[in-house]
């Protein structure tokens, strides 16, 4: 049988690519081992902008009733003094939703496959297992085998995403070798469901300790996650034994609640880690893709693992919807990896950097943080490397580098507040899943020209006039941004990134110019 998807993993990153491509209406099969979801949570944060990812699916509703809000974070020192506490209500939201939560994943996956199963056009599965990949250039040849009865069956796709984890099949059966930031660090993950008759407190806490660096991370509900580093001189056959666990958990278990016995409570799971930096050298082959896992590992210092192979999954598809669609150029699909693969470049390097910050063991080191973070309790700029919210910038791939260079090109653009609707659309919603362009210059007389431009046909009239009276500037955000950018109009990307932009020296002349690039760039000749 022939597909035009085939998705190899059914996570979190297997289940929203599975959602994303069935809302689109391709023939899709998904291909999974597992019958079962795993039920311990793993992945547990969110970002802002993955969340209006979610916003655009649709899904925002639901998924605003399994997160919980992360206020801030307190760094303490080995003695539990707080040496810099970051409050991130202090940030102003650039993507309209907090910019850290939590949420239970066994819970998002199961609303992800209830979603799944709602469309016809997907073929979920469950029990197989991928042996064998034959990537032609214009063609997939996949072996399953049935786990049930040892027996194979045989399919072909037109494209395979593979979003099958760290140890990916794909990856290895195409050869893609990864490069290692060889930042490897041991920790043991631990997953506590605290007493419901105990209510704890959700502050979160890194605790710098150079004897045992800690982090405690209240999620949702009474689950509590907890990181401690291994030492060297740790008993490693021992480590993940409850006894021990919860050994370590004593000395900061009072924070939580300082009525919660020692030995009350359940440990959902504790699992030692060596937290990796890789980063595939292509997340392309042929007509095949990484996603997730499958493309990079990253420490989890900025909790950003999913959330990057989420916006995989989003990044590729309206390029691969286009190409399929036969609307764009098929050469777009190159940039996928380009675009992607700088992206987490930077994330890897900020978690990296952040690791290093919180899991220092020398002692010398560890008292120049301390001073170096009180200081920077009085000078938030220095803090930079500990923050959450991040330009999430895309510097080589389909944005405009040569032509009208602005800083903002390659950035998503903020979101209002999520009070402000037009049509009863938020912003992105509003805007929908195409290109557009944004003017933001109060004659209308250009924005008419611009409308009537030639080029301009490619919008399909997605041009808004984006002055002072326009709902979405209610709360200002837009439009100052724009004049702190000196932006008279931007073309902004299906996935909210800023193409790129023109100040206000003429406008309809210099937009026609990016459009023409665009166009080039982006359609079939």
């Amino acid at each position: 049988m022939h597909y035009d998807i085939a998705i190899i993993g059914y996570g979190p990153v297997g289940a929203v690519t599975a959602n994303l491509f069935g809302q689109k209406g391709f023939n899709t099969i998904v291909i999974e081992p597992k019958k079962e979801i795993w039920d311990i949570p793993r992945a547990v944060h969110f970002d802002g902008q993955t969340q209006r990812i979610f916003q655009t699916m649709g899904f925002m509703d639901e998924i605003s009733k399994i997160i919980h809000p992360m206020e801030g974070i307190n760094f303490l020192n080995n003695k539990g003094k707080s040496i810099v506490n970051i409050n991130l209500k202090l940030d102003e939201p650039i993507n309209g939703y907090d910019e850290s939560v939590f949420f239970n994943q066994p819970i998002f996956e199961k609303f992800l496959r209830s979603e799944a199963i709602k469309h016809n056009n997907i073929d979920i599965k469950l029990g197989y297992k991928l042996t064998n990949i034959d990537a032609q250039e214009s063609i997939n040849n996949l072996t399953l085998l049935n786990i049930n009865n040892e027996e194979n069956e045989y399919i072909t796709s037109s494209y395979v995403l593979a979003c099958d984890g760290a140890n990916s099949f794909v990856r290895k059966a195409l050869n893609i070798e990864s490069f290692d930031y060889k930042c490897d660090q041991d920790w043991v993950v631990v997953d506590y469901q605290v007493d419901e008759k105990y209510k704890i407190n959700t502050d979160r806490y890194q605790i710098c300790d150079y004897k045992r660096p800690t982090t405690i991370v209240p999620i949702t509900g009474q689950h509590v996650r907890w990181e401690f580093k291994v030492n060297p001189d740790d008993n490693l056959e021992t480590l993940e034994d409850e006894k021990n666990i919860r050994k370590m958990m004593k000395p900061h278990l009072w924070r939580l609640n300082p009525e919660i016995p020692l030995h009350s409570g359940k440990l959902l799971r504790s699992s030692a880690y060596t937290f990796h930096g890789l980063l595939a050298k292509n997340f392309k082959f042929n007509n095949c893709f990484l996603l997730g896992d499958a493309a990079h590992q990253m420490p989890p210092f900025l909790g950003q693992g999913l959330c990057q192979g989420i916006k995989d999954s989003y990044n590729l598809c309206w390029k691969l919807s286009g190409v399929m669609n036969n609307a764009f150029n098929k050469k777009i699909l190159n940039t996928y990896s380009l675009e992607r693969k700088g992206i987490v470049d930077f994330v890897i390097k900020g978690a990296m950097k952040q690791g290093d910050i919180i899991g220092s063991q020398d002692w010398l080191t560890a008292t120049l943080r301390d001073i170096y973070l009180n200081v920077a309790s009085y000078i938030p700029k220095l803090l930079k490397p500990l923050k959450f919210q991040k330009p999430w910038k895309i510097k080589n791939g389909m944005i405009d580098n040569y032509l009208f260079p602005n800083d903002v090109n390659g950035v998503i653009i903020p979101h209002p507040s999520l009070d402000i609707k037009v049509d009863n659309k938020l912003f992105d919603q509003y805007l929908g899943n195409n290109f557009g362009i944004l003017l933001f210059h109060n004659d209308i007389n250009v924005f008419n020209e611009i409308k009537n431009l030639e080029s301009a046909k490619i919008f399909d009239n997605n041009i808004h006039l984006m002055t002072e009276d326009n709902k979405f500037n209610q709360d200002k955000k837009i439009s100052s941004w724009a004049k702190e950018n000196n932006i008279s109009a931007a073309i902004i990307r299906p996935d909210q990134h800023i193409y790129g932009c023109v100040d206000d020296e003429d406008i309809v002349n210099n937009i026609d110019k990016l459009t023409t690039k665009l166009k080039g760039e982006l359609f079939k000749h």
